[in-house]
């Protein structure tokens, strides 16, 4: 059964934190096998990323403040927050990929690790 509601929001902190887990993860997918160079050439790939990083960026808003800081106090979670905001409302000359392509090489990895870690740790026994 679905941690999420019919709107596509997740019901609860857990499924929040794994429907970011999800977005985070996919977004590191399809950067794999890139470098900086071909990332920044790949149009397709940078709208597909900043999709799922929106989506990630929106799941972390629905889990509190103390969850996050559970998961891992070190991590900027403000960030990813944020760039929900601004990849949500940018319409003018569109977002820099070299700082997006930073982020997915430094902080995403961090953050994907520690909510994987948090899930596994919380998860219910049977």
């Amino acid at each position: 059964m679905s941690s999420e509601g019919r709107g596509g929001r997740a019901a609860t902190t857990r499924g929040a934190l794994e429907a970011a887990l999800r977005a985070g993860r996919r977004a590191l997918q399809l950067v794999a096998a890139d470098g900086m160079d071909s990332y920044l050439v790949n149009e397709e790939r940078q709208l597909a990323v900043e999709r799922l990083l929106l989506r990630f960026g929106e799941a972390l808003k629905a889990v509190p403040e103390d969850v996050l800081n559970a998961v891992d106090p070190a991590q900027d979670w403000i960030g990813p927050r944020r760039f929900r905001d601004l990849a949500a409302h940018w319409y003018t000359e569109g977002l820099d990929h070299r700082l997006i392509w930073r982020a997915l090489r430094n902080e995403l990895p961090q953050a994907t690790n520690a909510i994987e870690r948090f899930l596994q740790a919380d998860e219910p026994s049977d």
